[in-house]
């Protein structure tokens, strides 16, 4: 291939995946030193303790079944001094106290009504975002709807992005709930060293059905945790936030067990910049982008040029995260480790990516996903409540509660695993079946899109990422349920290598024009300009669902019901139709890379 065409399609690769919005709009972060570690639940008997609880919790408490649950409850609420979670996190005087949160539903009345032209005024965003793009008006700005679309129309930015030092000073400008654990957000360190440290939020009912936090779209996030080494919350229930449920940033140590998250615009359990996290027992369902996400993982294999990672700074197990855009994604998520978890009926299963700017920790590496059950992830949401207008509702209007997922980011309906630009991640035992369109898909994403425009780290990404002893297109009985293709990659990378999958009768299905060697012999080699079968989908980075014009872009197939696979599907699939359709690429999308990109360059320069 010829330098200019390899030139225009970098050139086009990289307009074209500059999406519309990045996948999480965050300050500036830095990860942790490392310091911190893992917390422990500290019991039901705590003697720093505060009780929460609701005026219909005695009912709830005498309603629940006997047992251990219903002995505890009776007993705290004997205790119980406050009605609201946020007024016991605040009159905390010791580090590792525990709220005990007895059965109910918390609107936290005094704090969603909090509104920025009484309560904060002066923010001003670390974000060039334009309210006018924005689903955020309402909890943030004023109260009035007038006023809200005035601002829209000046040219009024959103302070999503806010300093640390912002949202400690005004903990409910965004937040729900809020716990800060840095008191000296002055100085360098990010180290938790309030009273607020170690802190543990937990629900006393049998489940976390028993204890609900309800949002109801007041805030951005119904819990952030920020800076808050050691904290613990388990047992309980949060939904419908306009961005997160459940918000863990720039924290050394957290356990987040036994909760649900349902019913979100956005995220389920997002943590980002953290270490020493764990994520276990949990269920996250009907979210617009994934239930879960390890964004930015703490980069603790930055420097480890060998497969095998030295630690994993997050662990993800034996949760269910299911009915959401993506069960798990995570951009930059390094040093991250799921295993034993169920993600189905997702639009995809697990993606993870090197695509967006402002993470800290890319390009991406050293992901591992291992003895999990992906499955059944066809749902497709982008035709079922996009293309029907339901998204184009008000927020609180669209069901979210009762199976309403509006997709926030583009993703191709019908695959288990999609890896963008990673490194050094391992997909290894688990069961990827059910999935009609990939069953794991692997792409380059070139460094400019992370807006790094060293020529020599162009091809950083999708390297040295190993797929093996996988059982593809059998379900755990036993029973053969093909993926639409086994393995879809674009050719690109070196030292990836697909080995000793299990497959059933019709064996391994994939796309690749020539197979790569083995994992001991070194993987793939690089073969420049492979990566033209990634123009195929480029339109679809365009995606915009709160735009008619891009909310089905053209083109773009990713949003389109992948046909269910027969029984007896083909072996190995025709590569050539992959290779040569992209380059009919139209005149007009080939005029908007070369103005975009300039634009872009200009701006480097």
């Amino acid at each position: 291939m010829s330098r200019r065409v390899l030139a225009l399609l970098v050139m086009l690769l990289s307009v074209v995946w500059a999406a519309p919005a990045v996948a999480h709009e965050e300050r500036p972060a830095q990860f942790p030193d490392g310091t911190g570690h893992r917390p422990h639940f500290l019991g039901w008997d705590n003697p720093r303790q505060r009780v929460v609880c609701q005026a219909e919790s005695a009912a709830a408490v005498a309603a629940l079944p006997d047992g251990a649950a219903k002995r505890r409850s009776e007993r705290l609420l004997r205790s119980c001094r406050f009605h609201s979670i946020q007024d016991a996190i605040d009159s905390i005087h010791r580090r590792a106290t525990s709220v005990y949160v007895l059965p109910g539903t918390y609107h936290e009345a005094k704090y969603a009504n909090a509104r920025r032209s009484e309560y904060c005024s002066h923010l001003k965003t670390q974000s060039t975002s334009p309210l006018a793009s924005s689903e955020y008006i309402g909890s943030i700005s004023s109260p009035d709807p007038g006023a809200e679309k005035e601002a829209a129309a000046s040219g009024e930015t959103n302070p999503i992005a806010l300093s640390y030092a912002d949202q400690r000073r005004c903990a409910h400008n965004l937040n729900l709930i809020a716990l800060f654990g840095d008191r000296t957000p002055d100085d360098d360190s990010i180290r938790c060293n309030s009273r607020f440290c170690g802190t543990q939020l937990v629900g006393t009912g049998a489940g976390p059905a028993d204890v609900v936090v309800d949002n109801r779209f007041a805030k951005l996030n119904a819990i952030r945790a920020d800076r808050m080494g050691g904290f613990f919350l388990s047992n309980m229930t949060f939904q419908q936030a306009e961005f997160n449920a459940i918000y863990v940033m720039e924290t050394d140590g957290f356990v987040i067990d036994d909760v649900v998250a349902r019913g979100n615009d956005e995220y389920g359990i997002l943590a980002f910049a953290s270490d020493h996290g764990l994520i276990q027992d949990s269920e996250a369902y009907y979210n617009g982008d994934s239930g879960m996400y390890p964004g930015s993982g703490s980069d603790v294999n930055a420097d480890n040029p060998d497969f095998e990672a030295t630690r994993y700074a997050i662990e993800i197990r034996r949760n269910s995260s299911h009915h959401n855009t993506l069960g798990y994604s995570g951009t930059a998520g390094n040093s991250i480790w799921a295993h034993g978890n169920q993600f189905f009926d997702n639009a995809t299963g697990i993606a993870t990516d090197s695509l967006f700017p402002g993470h800290p920790g890319l390009p991406q590496d050293h992901a591992r996903w291992s003895h999990n059950d992906i499955h059944s992830n066809n749902s497709n949401w982008y035709q079922r409540f996009v293309d029907t207008g339901v998204c184009a509702e008000p927020m609180a209007e669209r069901g979210y509660l009762h199976g309403t997922v509006c997709p926030v980011v583009p993703v191709p309906v019908g695959t288990g695993v999609l890896i963008a630009g990673g490194n050094f991640d391992s997909t290894d035992h688990n069961w990827i079946y059910d999935n009609w369109r990939y069953g794991t898909m692997q792409f380059w994403v070139p460094a400019v899109l992370r807006d790094d425009y060293d020529p020599s780290h162009l091809y950083d990404t999708s390297n040295n990422n190993h797929t093996f002893e996988n059982h593809m297109g059998i379900d755990p009985r036993g029973v053969e349920q093909p993926n639409g293709m086994d393995h879809w990659w674009d050719d690109q990378g070196v030292g990836n290598c697909w080995e000793d999958n299990h497959y059933g009768a019709a064996g391994q299905t994939d796309n690749f024009t020539v197979d790569p060697p083995a994992c001991a012999d070194g993987g793939s080699v690089f073969v420049p300009g492979a990566f033209v079968k990634d123009a195929g989908f480029l339109s679809c980075s365009q995606y915009d669902r709160n735009d008619p014009t891009w909310s089905h872009p053209a083109g773009c197939t990713w949003f389109d019901d992948p046909a269910k696979p027969g029984a007896a599907a083909a072996g190995r699939s025709d590569s050539s139709a992959v290779l040569i359709a992209p380059l009919a690429l139209t005149g007009a999308a080939l005029a908007l890379g070369i103005g975009v990109v300039g634009r872009r360059w200009a701006r480097a320069a």
